[in-house]
């Protein structure tokens, strides 16, 4: 069993459509489960019954060699496939799948769309509203900033822009106690107070410099592991030795509950 870091890095390197040689290794119940493929990664392959034919009797055999392609792949270790021999297909396949799949592009990483299609979904669960109620959010709320703007403007590196203001008024003093695995990573806690980050105002004018953007810092990750800044167009920002993104206010607080990895910002050295 490969831990849940190795599967991420293996799904991230997957693509729709993407093809293996594979040999089947098991089918365990015919007509009932699915079969499943030795494709030569860390993990198994598997073809679930629904693509396959209703007659179990054309279902290709133990130790049948064939090609197979990436259908799916999600928080199970396990990467989901289809043949690609049509008479190891369901006769109605076509159709199936138009009904029952999106019509991902093959360029799209599997991992990117699942991380799309669970966040959607959880999203719907209303998890992201209930954990920021739960760290004293309400709607409406509001909360004077001026502390921090006098505690982190003290130095003159960084200036609290109208977005670090807005946002901090309504979020800033929550903190966020997560943990447990989320989607692309663990879940951990953060915290938004600028005035955890004074003494780093350096590093925030330093990044702000190099991507020619106003980073204000908004306060930490991982207890004080990272730092978290807010740019004047709110795009909020993972801040270390390098810099990654994690989209636009509402998406990156969707990113910090659910466990969604920021994507890193290539510089130049």
């Amino acid at each position: 069993m490969v831990s849940a870091e190795e599967w991420i890095r293996i799904r991230r390197g997957l693509r729709f459509g993407q093809r293996f040689r594979g040999t089947v290794r098991a089918v365990p119940r015919p007509g009932a489960i699915g079969i499943f493929i030795d494709i030569g990664l860390p993990v198994a392959g598997f073809v679930d019954v629904l693509l396959l034919p209703a007659d179990a009797e054309r279902w290709p055999r133990e130790g049948t060699e064939a090609k197979f392609e990436v259908w799916w792949a999600d928080e199970r270790p396990q990467v989901r496939l289809k043949p690609v021999d049509p008479r190891f297909l369901r006769d109605d396949f076509a159709r199936w799948q138009a009904d029952w799949r999106p019509d991902w592009p093959e360029d799209v990483p599997v991992d990117k769309a699942w991380v799309e299609a669970a966040a959607t979904y959880l999203r719907g669960t209303g998890v992201i509203e209930e954990t920021l109620r739960s760290a004293g959010w309400r709607p409406g709320r509001h909360v004077s900033t001026d502390h921090w703007r006098k505690t982190l403007e003290k130095t003159g590196l960084v200036r609290m822009h109208d977005a670090a203001e807005a946002f901090l008024a309504e979020f800033g003093g929550l903190d966020v106690q997560i943990s447990g695995p989320g989607i692309t990573c663990a879940k951990t806690p953060f915290h938004f107070g600028p005035d955890t980050l004074t003494g780093e105002e350096d590093r925030f004018a330093d990044w702000s410099h190099t991507i020619g953007r106003a980073i204000f810092p908004l306060g930490e990750l991982d207890e004080g592991r990272f730092f978290l800044g807010i740019d004047e167009n709110s795009e909020i920002y993972l801040v270390e030795t390098g810099l990654a993104t994690f989209g636009d206010a509402q998406d990156a607080l969707a990113k910090l509950i659910l466990g969604i990895a920021p994507e890193r910002i290539e510089t130049a050295d």
